[in-house]
């Protein structure tokens, strides 16, 4: 009875922990839009009155919990009225997954710790596929842009006039990210900052080099046609050597799902198979063991991952 108390009482704690730091990063993520929102409208007092209209105050601080789960959002292309919204949901899952490992299944302390970090990293793993199969749909799209913006220069239309036409031939998800930038031209903002603002927004190495050639080429006053004839052999010797590079990474990601699955289903197994193996995870020993375990399995992961990441963006 005593035992049971006392892991009512754990749970509840732990729960209401997690529901104040929830409640204390959606202050602070607040308190830091108006202080950003602040500064920036100290800034844009000098500007025009469209140019203030524009500006983009709904940004998170990106250190914090919610811009780091907004900076994913946006990669993966998935869309929230609120800044604080995808925020918000990895904290809900947290506080689920915790609710749901201390009442629910299977009513333990160790595993109801244990179920809230495997739930949010399957949240984290599905934005990151989303946003992966996101820059490949938008670099598969760049031969038809660049096609089309030589088209479009070819037949004496204005740098500007050639990115408007482009953003209604182009379908998603490359089309609306260029009518932010169709939108940005009409509002009179100048092109080298709309397309500062596309090159920041994008995820894409590949259509960041697009857009950084093309503001070079604008600020220079160089003829836009015959760099864009070099920027599509460049960027398909680019994706020639992305591929290779794609193939060769692909080839460790079974053995990388392997090693990532099986240490945490062993210790899953271990601490279920028999009340004496649970008794020992519960101990300063065991406890200990857990962290340690814990910390050089997440080093070996980020590592592994650094290394493939270096290899992908050399």
């Amino acid at each position: 009875m005593n035992m049971l108390l006392l892991s009512i009482a754990a749970a509840l704690f732990a729960g209401l922990t997690v529901l104040l730091v929830f409640l204390g990063v959606g202050r602070l993520g607040k308190n830091y839009q108006q202080e950003q929102q602040q500064r920036e409208f100290l800034a844009a007092l000098s500007q025009s009155e469209i140019e203030i209209e524009r500006e983009d105050t709904g940004r998170a601080n990106p250190k914090s919990w919610t811009g780091y789960w907004q900076r994913i959002a946006e990669a993966a292309g998935v869309k929230f009225r609120r800044v604080d919204a995808m925020g918000l949901i990895a904290a809900a899952v947290l506080l689920f997954g915790t609710l749901f490992g201390f009442f629910v299944w299977p009513r333990d302390f160790v595993v109801g710790l244990v179920v809230p970090i495997g739930a949010i990293l399957l949240l984290r793993g599905a934005l990151v596929f989303l946003a992966n199969r996101r820059v490949r749909q938008l670099e598969g799209q760049l031969p038809t842009l660049l096609s089309g913006l030589r088209a479009s220069l070819q037949s004496q239309s204005t740098p500007e006039r050639a990115i408007v036409e482009q953003a209604e031939a182009i379908p998603a998800p490359l089309g609306d990210d260029l009518k932010l930038v169709r939108d940005d031209i009409n509002l009179n903002l100048p092109l080298d900052q709309a397309l500062a603002n596309f090159q920041a927004r994008v995820p894409s190495r590949e259509v960041r080099f697009l857009v950084a050639a093309i503001r070079t080429a604008i600020a220079s006053g160089e003829d836009l046609e015959p760099l864009i004839v070099i920027i599509q052999n460049i960027v398909e010797q680019r994706q020639k050597i992305a591929r290779t590079l794609a193939n060769a990474v692909a080839g460790t990601q079974p053995a990388l799902v392997v090693v990532g699955t099986v240490i945490p289903g062993m210790f899953v197994f271990s601490y279920l198979s028999s009340p004496e193996n649970r008794a020992f995870w519960t101990t300063p020993i065991g406890l200990l063991c857990l962290v340690a375990v814990g910390i050089l399995y997440a080093a070996g992961m980020v590592i592994v991952r650094y290394q493939i990441r270096r290899v992908r963006n050399a």
